[in-house]
């Protein structure tokens, strides 16, 4: 082989050397013998499978008229039985439709007696508990010794302790209202499920009912037909049985509470009704007392006012006499110093001396005794005055006591009015 010759394969050529083109290979030939026997396996292949097939179309056949008698048997088996679950599942779809009617109707009553306990719980706060609170608050602007632990001050704390008690019963009232609505909607709740899928299981059933196999529509969707059943008959009917019967008894534990609670809300009203009035009494006891005292007090002011006017009248007539003496003292003490400046011998102690000495010392004894009683009636003026001044505090005390209670509490305490909620 020469150094420039090579061998190339391209796509099943054999290309040898240097200018020669492509050699293809040859495929094998047959012989007659071969040709015979594959004619004669064809023919004889060819009549086996004729002969099969017609069997397999007598087989049909008989498949078909079989199929078709159980198809059809079954077929009515399970319509028969589709009609009596119907007509149960109505009957049970009537049974639950009465049993949310009456739930329904006692959630609607329950729903007002809860307002009702809303409105007391209201009442009670916004009316009851205020007004008590700003009548202790407003009896605390009392003064002095009016701002005593009185009968009104007792009956007001048993007052607030009769409110809270209420309101403590009224919680706990709304509380189990609340609690039975919604036990009461839980049971509607399951109602309303099983109607729902009860309404959904006849509809599918009816609508069953009413297929045939020449309907176009046949196959359309999802195939569930492989699907398993989840639950059994006796489960389901456990289900709605009980659903019936808890509702049932959540209607009956609903008339007892709306019973409970209609006495409840009676007996409230006719304790705070009865508290209320016997604070009111009180009350008006007390301000009796107040306006008694009051109007003692305003006598002995003016029996005080008398004799106060008496005293000042008696000072200015003592102290005009005061005056009239201190003038006769000082024309004797004139006199006095007037004989004082006589000459000589002339200055001697006779008769007129000596009468103006005892004149003096006399003058001087009735200034002193006028003096003492003008003290002792200022002092008297003066504890008068200090009474007159204590009296009238008193009696604005008492009026205002008389305010506090009379006008401002026994005003608001007006809108105290129980009745039945």
């Amino acid at each position: 082989m020469l150094p420039n010759m090579r061998t190339r394969r391209i796509a099943g050529l054999h290309l040898t050397g240097k200018g020669y083109g492509p050699q293809a290979k040859i495929p094998p030939k047959y012989t007659e013998e071969d040709w015979d026997f594959n004619n004669q396996v064809k023919f004889r292949i060819t009549c086996d499978q004729e002969r099969l097939a017609e069997r397999i179309v007598e087989e049909s056949q008989r498949i078909v008229d079989e199929t078709k008698d159980t198809t059809k048997s079954w077929q009515r088996e399970v319509e028969h039985h589709m009609r009596e679950r119907t007509s149960e599942i109505r009957f049970l779809l009537d049974e639950l439709n009465r049993q949310k009617k009456t739930a329904m109707l006692e959630d609607e009553a329950l729903n007002t007696y809860r307002n009702r306990v809303l409105n007391a719980i209201d009442f009670l706060k916004e009316k009851s508990l205020a007004i008590n609170q700003r009548c202790q608050i407003l009896r605390e602007g009392r003064i002095g010794v009016d701002l005593c632990d009185d009968e009104v001050d007792r009956c007001l704390r048993r007052e607030l302790k009769v409110i809270k008690g209420c309101q403590c019963l009224m919680d706990r009232s709304l509380k189990e209202a609340n609690e039975q609505i919604r036990s009461l909607r839980a049971t509607m709740y399951l109602l309303d499920k099983d109607l729902a899928q009860k309404d959904k299981s006849l509809l599918i059933d009816e609508n069953n009912l009413t297929l045939r196999e020449t309907q176009r529509n046949l196959g359309h969707g999802k195939d569930l037909s492989n699907l398993e059943c989840r639950y059994s008959l006796g489960e389901w009917q456990h289900t709605t049985y009980k659903n019936i019967e808890d509702n049932a008894k959540e209607l009956n534990s609903a008339s007892q509470l709306r019973a409970y609670i209609d006495l409840l809300l009676k007996q409230v009203c006719e304790d705070m009704q009865n508290q209320t009035e016997r604070t009111n009494e009180a009350f008006e006891r007390r301000i009796a007392e107040m306006k008694h005292i009051k109007k003692c007090l305003e006598d002995k002011h003016n029996d005080c006012m008398t004799h106060i006017h008496e005293l000042q009248r008696n000072i200015q007539q003592l102290e005009k006499e005061l005056a009239d003496k201190q003038r006769s003292l000082t024309l004797c003490q004139t006199r006095l110093s007037n004989r004082a400046r006589r000459p000589g011998l002339e200055l001697t102690c006779d008769s007129v001396q000596d009468a103006l000495y005892h004149e003096m010392e006399a003058l001087q004894a009735s200034i002193c005794k006028l003096n003492q009683k003008i003290n002792e009636n200022k002092a008297s003026l003066r504890y008068l005055l200090h009474v007159q001044i204590m009296q009238e505090e008193e009696i604005n005390i008492k009026a205002n006591s008389i305010k506090i209670d009379e006008v401002d509490c026994m005003t608001i305490r007006q809108a105290l009015k129980y009745q039945s909620f």
